[in-house]
């Protein structure tokens, strides 16, 4: 098994920089270079030994310390995952046990869980069968399962609509979008090849002229040429939401109709997604566009599909894949495994859109309007959720909500 992150650089990555280093921190960093030695000598009880304290060093902090220097005032769940594995490569069943259920109490419903990689860690191999185990597994598989919980929802239903809904979409006329086309030369971008070709071309585009960083923050100003601006000025990167909202801009500068779509899940916990979606004329359908992994998604003949088709897809276990350059940052090559079964699926249970697809589409300007349209299943439109804004309007007509930009 390999580390699921590096422990103290997981959770040291938000510690503000000071002047002198405080000697806890001294401590923790010793601790974790030794953590790694031992990591790759496979000297599991001494690496033990290091882990607990660091443990020990870490809760003896002050809890405005850990407040005001990590996400909370615990370790995250992957060190007590992996001091779970390392225990049972020990030869410790008793203290991993231990470790496995409060890391069972520790990621449900705070930290999104990887089923898979539980299922097949062969570190675990010598507590599997215990009862201790086998119970912590059935709850972890009843919250993780996120596969399943997307198989489990329910239908969507046409014409119960509580309101007009019409979305909207940004004429490339439009004299920002003038600008966006002609500064960055998107004509050249799209290249002279077919409708998809173009499509893909500025996809990969997008991808490439700023990078991912899911914990930045967002901009004031939030459009691509201001974006991209910042982010050469500050050596920094977008989150997805921007980034699928700068596509979408370029989509629509190019005359694509195309909207910036917020994937989410049925019970938040880590995090949502944010991609694009732009339509095809040639294949008379919405495409399923996500520039912060540069990937698209196909059908089994490799003909691109639309985020409805992908969510059936996924629920009826019909054949996926992806493109196989769809990577992040160009550092993690994605797979259809991780991609589509594991995190998309926990994030295709709510859909959303804002109404009006535009220049500036979030940047807070005086007498623009922002109304955000939410697609889910009849039976939880008036269900309590941590991830649909009660403000927002809900509908669960999905063929309202992916009809054609050109229908009346």
């Amino acid at each position: 098994m390999k580390k699921i992150l590096l422990l103290t650089l997981a959770v040291m990555a938000f510690i503000s920089a000071s002047a002198q280093t405080p000697e806890w921190r001294q401590q923790l960093d010793r601790l974790d270079e030794e953590a790694d030695q031992l990591y790759e000598k496979e000297e599991w009880k001494k690496l033990v030994a290091n882990q607990e304290k660091y443990h020990k060093v870490f809760m003896s902090l002050p809890d405005s310390v850990k407040k005001e220097h990590f996400w909370d005032t615990d370790l995250s769940g992957n060190f007590y995952y992996n001091l779970a594995c390392w225990r049972s490569l020990a030869g410790d069943k008793r203290g991993a046990l231990k470790t496995f259920e409060y890391y069972t109490n520790r990621v449900i419903d705070s930290e999104e869980i990887r089923l898979s990689n539980i299922n097949k860690d062969s570190d675990l191999d010598p507590i599997r069968n215990e009862p201790q185990f086998k119970a912590c597994m059935e709850r972890l598989t009843k919250w993780g399962d996120y596969k399943q919980k997307l198989k489990d929802a329910g239908q969507y239903y046409s014409g119960l609509v509580p309101g007009e809904v019409k979305f909207r979409y940004a004429s490339p006329n439009d004299p920002d979008l003038v600008k966006i086309r002609e500064q960055f030369k998107l004509d050249s971008v799209a290249g002279a090849g077919d409708e998809i070709s173009k499509i893909k071309n500025l996809l990969h585009w997008v991808h490439e002229v700023v990078p991912h960083d899911g914990n930045s923050y967002n901009p004031e100003v939030k459009n691509t040429i201001a974006m991209i601006e910042l982010c050469k000025k500050e050596n920094r990167g977008v989150n997805c939401r921007m980034m699928a909202q700068m596509l979408t801009e370029v989509y629509l500068a190019m005359g694509f109709k195309a909207r910036f779509v917020t994937c989410l899940p049925k019970d938040y916990v880590s995090d949502c997604h944010v991609i694009t979606t732009v339509y095809s004329n040639t294949l008379d359908k919405w495409l399923w566009v996500d520039p912060t992994f540069d990937a698209y998604v196909m059908d089994e003949n490799g003909t691109m599909l639309s985020i409805a088709e992908v969510r059936e897809r996924l629920r009826n276990d019909e054949p996926l894949q992806i493109n196989d350059y769809a990577n992040w940052n160009h550092k993690s090559k994605q797979t259809k495994e991780y991609y589509l079964d594991h995190y998309m699926a926990k994030n295709l249970y709510y859909i959303e859109c804002m109404e009006q697809a535009r220049f500036n589409h979030e940047t807070v300007i005086e007498g623009q309007t922002y109304r955000y349209i939410a697609l889910m299943p009849y039976d939880m439109i008036n269900a309590k959720t941590n991830s649909i804004n009660w403000h927002h309007l809900r509908i669960c007509d999905d063929k309202l909500f992916w009809q054609s930009p050109y229908e009346e």
